[in-house]
Parts: structure tokens; C-alpha cells; sequence
């Protein structure tokens, strides 16, 4: 098969060569790419499918925040631990790139959402999870640049950070590929090819059926629609729905000297550094209406908006908006991650969190390819009864 590189990306490796276990990733984003550098060794013959690039869809558009932040679930919560301790192994073992940016989180709170703020600080502290709230001196020294109101709720949350997603997805196929594992970009996986209930590969837009002793389904937004071909469903919040969650707006701003150290939430903006100087900005109310009709008008008006809530937020910023990107997430309906065989021969592996839990999901996935239930996994199978959270 040719292999057809993303931008940058290494040739490496053999291929499909050799023996061993055929197993074939629809999708590089940061999920499937996690999974191409944990799974590829001498005994599989591993073939990934992109359609574009390693990170150019939505792990390479978002907002990339490594964080579990939300005690609401305390299950759910050690899950995200884990893969937070994940990401760092990972990182050490490629000897701490620069796109992976643990940097800690800083947010703050005014009016009545103090108390909630307050709330969160004191249930993640009693799970273990390292919060504290923070005085605006303290402020200071952590971002120099921001200004937080003097009556805020501030807290630090010194374990979390971000990733830069593309050059992270990239990264990870790129040593997938040295190890061996066959890159294939450029073509889209149209259907999923079947002998009577077994998925047997993927078909691609150019006609060529890919054959696979185990399909994994890493696609995130796009999984759905490939499911759908060997009459399989995925539950997520459809992205073209009126009013769906699942589609945002980012901004870019172009380089400034007003840069920040770590991630920033304050009221009305999220804001983080991006890899070149310049800043990330969004805002989850301004997301509203953002489908796929959206008008350009619109798209520079919410720009303008998160342009003027970061000059409140960082006095004196001296940056433009460079670049408005639509991220569209896969947003499973109850919230949770989608992981676990669907189908002889067919693996799902699709969550909004993709970011954050990545690594750790490769892990888990590795040891049940190789017969070894993951029992952290069970509450998050695709066949389980779900809830829309309207989320």
C-alpha cells in the first residue's frame, strides 16, 4: 500500500510487513495517534487512516485543556487522573516536547459564582486533586500580565495544562511510523468492509478496500457515519442539530508580548498561549448557533468579542485576531467516553475528552487487544443504556 505523508511527517518504516496481527486506526487525531504509538510493535502489522493529517481536525483546533477539574463524578474524575499521569510518562519518555505544556490553570470567579468556584476547590482538595485558591498578588507573580477583579474568587490548579494537538498527533504517528506502523493520508475510509457480521477493514474514497484482523474506529466527530455503514450506531450529540453543544468557535491572535504562562479561565474567556507567540481565546456563550451555515459575519463578530473580552482580561494587549477556526468535538450524549468493541472485529474508541485521556485510553485499549478486560473501561462501553445530558 502507498503510504501518503501529513506535512512534516516522517516516511519510516516498513509497512505492512511481516506477520502478526493486522490492526487498522480510522483516524489521527490525538486518540488515534495515541493509540498508533502504543500499539505498534514487532508483532502487529499497524495501518492508520487519515483523511487529511496526524491533528488537523479537532484535536488540532481545540482548545486542548489536560485537566480533571470536575469532581461531580468521582470515578470519572480518578479516570482523568490517571490519564493525566499518563500524559506526563509519555512526555518523559520523548524526552519532554515542547508541545506538551503542563503549566497549571488559574481561574477565577466574581458574584455569586464565588461560591460555586469555592465548591469545586474544596470537593477536588478532598479527592486529592491539587487546587487552592490564590490572592491576587499571588496572581501577579503566576501571570504578570493578567488583571483578576479585587473581590474574585481565584484558584490555581497546578497539575493541569494544555497540549499544542497537531504537532502532539504528529509527533506520535511519526515515532508509530519509525517502529513500523503504515501511515496512509490523503484518502478517507468511506465504509467499513464486512463478511457477514465481521468487520473486515475499511473501504477508501479511492476504492481500495484496507483489510484488518481488528478495525479500531478512532474518527471522533466522523464515527458515526462510518459506523452507520455496517448498520452500527454512535451515540453522539449531532453537531448539525439547532443549538448543538458540539460545535465552537476559537480564536488566534497574532504574537504579542503580553503572553501567558499557563491556561487562564476567567469569566466570559478562556484563554491560553499558543506555540508561536500569540494566544488562544474562547468563550463557551458565544458558541451558540455556530453550525455549519455559520456566516463569516458572524464568525468576525464572536473574533471582535473574544478580542475585547481578552484586552479586559490582559490590559494593554497588543495582538489582532489572526485566525477564527470552527472545532467541531465529538460529544457523546451522556458525556462520557465510547470504548469497547461494537462488532467482530470492529473496536470504538471516540470521546469529547480526547485530549486529556488519550495516552491512558491507549494503554487500556493495548491490554484488551492483547485479552486483558480493562475493568477501568466498563462503565464507558458503546453499548451501555445512555442519558442525554443535552451537553
Amino acid at each position: 500500500m502507498a503510504r501518503a505523508d501529513g506535512p512534516g511527517l516522517s516516511a519510516a518504516g516498513d509497512g505492512c510487513q511481516g506477520g502478526g496481527m493486522r490492526i487498522l486506526i480510522v483516524g489521527a487525531g490525538i486518540v488515534g495517534a495515541a493509540l498508533a504509538d502504543r500499539l505498534t510493535r514487532p508483532d502487529r502489522q499497524i495501518t492508520i487512516i487519515e483523511e487529511l493529517w496526524p491533528g488537523a481536525g479537532t484535536s488540532g483546533t481545540s482548545y486542548a485543556w489536560l485537566n480533571a477539574n470536575d469532581p461531580r463524578e468521582p470515578a470519572y474524575h480518578r479516570f482523568r487522573t490517571e490519564a493525566l499521569r499518563a500524559w506526563r510518562d509519555l512526555a518523559a519518555g520523548l524526552g519532554a516536547p515542547d508541545w506538551y505544556r503542563p503549566t497549571g490553570n488559574t481561574m477565577w470567579a466574581t458574584g455569586g459564582a464565588k461560591a460555586e468556584l469555592a465548591d469545586r476547590v474544596r470537593r477536588l482538595t478532598a479527592l486529592g486533586y491539587a487546587a487552592e485558591q490564590i490572592d491576587t498578588e499571588r496572581l501577579r507573580a503566576i501571570e504578570p500580565h493578567i488583571r483578576a477583579p479585587d473581590d474574585a474568587f481565584i484558584a490555581r490548579f497546578p497539575d493541569e495544562g494544555h497540549i499544542h494537538g497537531e504537532p502532539a498527533a504528529r509527533s506520535l504517528v511519526r515515532r508509530a511510523a519509525e517502529a513500523g506502523a503504515e501511515v496512509v493520508t490523503g484518502h478517507r475510509a468511506v465504509r467499513l468492509t464486512l463478511d457477514g457480521d465481521r468487520v473486515t477493514g475499511v473501504r477508501l474514497d479511492d476504492g481500495r478496500d484496507v483489510p484488518a484482523d481488528l478495525t479500531v474506529c478512532a474518527a471522533g466527530r466522523h464515527g458515526p457515519a462510518l459506523l452507520a455503514t455496517a448498520g452500527l450506531g454512535l451515540p453522539l450529540v449531532d453537531p448539525a442539530a439547532p443549538g448543538s453543544a458540539a460545535p465552537c468557535l476559537v480564536a488566534t491572535t497574532t504574537a504579542t508580548d503580553s503572553v501567558l504562562n499557563g491556561l487562564v479561565h476567567a469569566p466570559g474567556l478562556s484563554a491560553r498561549a499558543t506555540g508561536n507567540g500569540g494566544l488562544v481565546l474562547e468563550a463557551v456563550e458565544l458558541d451558540a448557533g455556530i453550525d455549519e451555515s455559520v456566516s463569516p459575519e458572524r464568525v468576525r463578530a464572536v473574533g471582535d468579542e473574544l478580542l475585547s473580552r481578552a484586552r479586559a482580561v490582559i490590559p494593554g494587549l497588543d495582538a489582532g485576531i489572526a485566525e477564527m477556526r470552527r472545532c467541531v468535538r465529538p460529544l457523546p450524549i451522556d458525556g462520557y467516553p465510547l470504548i469497547g468493541p461494537q462488532a467482530p472485529g470492529l473496536y470504538t474508541a471516540v470521546t469529547h475528552s480526547g485530549i486529556t485521556l488519550a495516552p491512558h485510553l491507549a494503554t487500556l485499549i493495548d491490554r484488551e487487544i492483547d485479552g486483558d478486560p480493562a475493568p477501568e473501561l466498563a462503565p464507558y462501553r458503546p453499548d451501555r443504556p445512555l442519558t442525554n445530558t443535552g451537553s
